[in-house]
């Protein structure tokens, strides 16, 4: 469904684009991670026509993001970008009504239009607020709600979580869970990096312009380890015996014990995990819990910002 080849967009001084390459399939959604400054939003406008590329090409919907194909593009993705104007004297209603009208919707087809926007981001108790009375929170939805009212089948989604409060972000979380079960491919940014990490099929990790890392997260995480790491709770009493039996075993190496967990790390290709468990049970260790530790999505962008 988008497609980019080698864009490039520079600003001097190592801003901007450079290179990028990234596919995402139609009805998924993709994580745009990255430090402020690092090309999210210049790759944003450029995929929505409101930049040009220097070089590079891009197509959305096999629409190439050309300025003769705008009028297309305009009616295949939404845009919401991280700060977007808002007409304060108006109530919700005037407000989406008066972008259904930009959005050229029939008058007919309008009033349906923006009941189901309002129905999917769960603003209907809004209708009547003036627009300068939302929160933040709530303004948000309603610009998403702007977004959607003339069904695109891409939407590109800049901090839609940006400054909400925990409540909120998961309310926004579900939102852009149930707009991908409805078939639209998704792009969006974050800085609350486990909210993407949670929903995303796809996340791409940019720094300095340039993609560090794209694909799914359990293979990007797989590409940037060569260790296995395990966490063992144990009962407190049991804590000694674990640590005697992991010191003994040639393979383990990076043993940390805190409180009643006990943590080590093999190379990730030996699988040495059932074994030890195996022994724990057998000799009566009380075992809580015994799991992989996963390299959490904020880990492994920190990993790559420090290169």
């Amino acid at each position: 469904m988008i497609e980019l080849n080698s864009l490039s967009k520079s600003f001097g001084s190592g801003r901007g684009v450079d290179n990028l390459s990234f596919t995402v399939p139609e009805g998924s959604i993709m994580g745009y991670v990255g430090h402020n400054g690092a090309g999210k939003t210049t790759t944003f406008k450029i995929l929505t026509g409101l930049m040009d590329a220097d070089s590079g090409s891009a197509k959305i919907n096999g629409i190439e993001v050309k300025p003769r194909n705008l009028k297309k593009l305009k009616q295949t993705v939404g845009y919401m970008p991280d700060i977007f104007g808002v007409y304060d004297r108006m109530t919700v209603w005037q407000y989406l009504d008066f972008f259904g009208a930009a959005y050229r919707i029939p008058r007919k087809l309008r009033k349906e239009r923006i009941v189901h926007a309002l129905s999917l981001t769960r603003s209907e108790d809004m209708v009547d607020y003036q627009v300068a009375s939302l929160s933040r929170g709530m303004r948000q939805r309603i610009g998403l709600a702007k977004t959607i009212l003339p069904d695109p089948k891409v939407l590109i989604l800049d901090e839609p979580a940006g400054g909400l409060d925990p409540q909120a972000r998961i309310e926004m979380r579900e939102v852009v869970c149930e707009l991908k079960n409805l078939g639209k491919t998704i792009i969006l940014s974050s800085h609350i990096l486990p909210d993407l990490g949670n929903m995303c099929d796809l996340v791409g990790i940019i720094n300095k312009g340039k993609m560090e890392a794209f694909g799914k997260l359990e293979d990007i995480t797989e590409s940037l380890t060569d260790k296995k790491t395990y966490d063992i709770e144990v009962h407190v009493d049991d804590l000694g015996r674990t640590q005697e039996f992991l010191s003994n075993m040639g393979s383990v190496k990076d043993i940390q014990v805190r409180e009643q967990e006990v943590s080590f790390s093999c190379n990730k290709d030996e699988d040495i995990g059932a074994k030890v468990l195996a022994y724990l049970i057998e000799n009566s260790i009380r075992v809580n819990s015994f799991k992989l530790h996963e390299l959490e999505l904020e880990e492994m962008f920190m990993q790559l910002a420090a290169k």
